[in-house]
């Protein structure tokens, strides 16, 4: 169903770590994956302009199989993040401290780039850049969005 890209479309994405600190805090990053390069970008924006963010949510929300497909691509997310959060933040993970408990609602409790609410219809796309980042960073996140942005840059 998916095509494979070049690896020069994959090096132009980045994975962030789940919780980057600034001057000694915390700060949860819900999105890991995103794109670097300036003109994939600018491209891609210029479908979102074109009104695709809007069909995309009506078109997901309307169809339970593709709305259970993401679905499972958040909860994917959350399982991941808490696998990370395990192995190299244990002290946050096990942790009861009211502001570890709040960085552990954000990055275990939204979807995707935090997304809220996720499991909720009307489905929520947030950006194409987003699901375009997941679709070339991590072959377990393919998706019809992705595919679709690819297909038209």
């Amino acid at each position: 169903m998916y095509r494979i890209y070049s690896q020069h479309l994959k090096e132009r994405i980045v994975e962030n770590p789940i919780l980057k600190e600034k001057n000694g805090i915390l700060i949860p990053e819900p999105t890991r994956f995103w794109i670097l390069d300036k003109s994939l970008r600018s491209r891609i924006s210029k479908l979102e302009e074109k009104g695709l963010i809007s069909e995309f949510e009506e078109r997901v929300t309307e169809d339970e199989k593709l709305f259970e497909f993401f679905l499972r691509l958040h909860r994917l997310e959350i399982d991941i993040r808490r696998e990370i959060l395990l192995r190299d933040y244990p002290q946050v993970y096990k942790s009861d401290n009211r502001y570890h408990m709040r960085l552990k609602d954000v990055l275990l409790n939204t979807g995707i780039g935090g997304i809220r609410e996720f499991d909720k219809k009307p489905f929520k796309v947030k950006c194409l850049h987003l699901w375009t980042a997941y679709h070339l960073g991590d072959e377990r996140f393919k998706n019809l969005i992705g595919e679709y942005v690819l297909e038209r840059i």
